[in-house]
């Protein structure tokens, strides 16, 4: 009896190319890589954000540091000496110290000038501040000394009855007044000429000899 052959065929391998790209897929999704676009977002914020800061710092300092005030000038005390004085004339000597306050972040270099003393209208004694220096943000106090004098012949004809009334009353009022011309100096880059100003009044109480209602505007 003759053998017949069976043959089986042969089964196909199994493919597991589809199950590799799943598994792949399944851990890209698990852990994925930052996005470039995150990266570049996050770098324009920090520039952008430091741009401001930088902006807000320069804008404080102009306005602060770079912006110039004019020094104030006043008569912080004053005193009188060697008081003379009739129902028409007066002689005497007023001992002041003025200030000079410079609010500015740079030196304020001045020129010399005078400080005036006036009664009325008419001038009653001048008096000259020497040129100098004052720092950054300081004051300066400068001593003076003027030779106040004033009488009926002296004062023009309309303020005659009133300097008489005045000494009878026994006070005399006066204005003090002064301007020192300068530079301020910023930084060593920033240089503006500016004029410190000062306008005082006072009242000289002849029986008491001394100086008292003393105001600066």
């Amino acid at each position: 009896m003759e053998e017949e052959s069976h043959l089986n065929p042969l089964k196909p391998a199994r493919k597991h190319h589809a199950t590799n790209e799943t598994f792949a897929t399944d851990e890209l999704m698990k852990n994925p890589s930052p996005k470039p676009q995150t990266r570049s977002s996050k770098c324009l914020v920090y520039i952008l954000s430091r741009l401001v800061l930088q902006s807000i710092a320069l804008l404080i300092f102009g306005l602060v540091v770079l912006r110039i005030k004019t020094p104030t000038l006043q008569l912080s005390a004053a005193a009188v000496e060697d008081l003379h004085y009739d129902p028409t004339s007066l002689n005497a000597t007023v001992v002041a110290e003025v200030r000079l306050h410079n609010m500015n972040f740079g030196r304020f270099k001045f020129r010399g000038g005078n400080t005036t003393f006036l009664y009325e209208k008419a001038t009653v004694g001048v008096t000259g501040i020497y040129d100098g220096r004052v720092g950054s943000r300081e004051k300066r106090e400068m001593n003076v000394s003027v030779k106040v004098m004033a009488s009926t012949d002296r004062q023009q004809s309309e303020n005659s009855m009133d300097f008489s009334r005045d000494v009878d009353s026994g006070l005399i009022k006066l204005r003090s007044l002064a301007e020192l011309k300068g530079e301020v100096r910023v930084v060593k880059i920033i240089n503006r000429h500016t004029t410190a100003l000062m306008n005082c009044t006072m009242a000289l109480n002849l029986t008491g000899q001394a100086i008292q209602d003393l105001l600066c505007q």
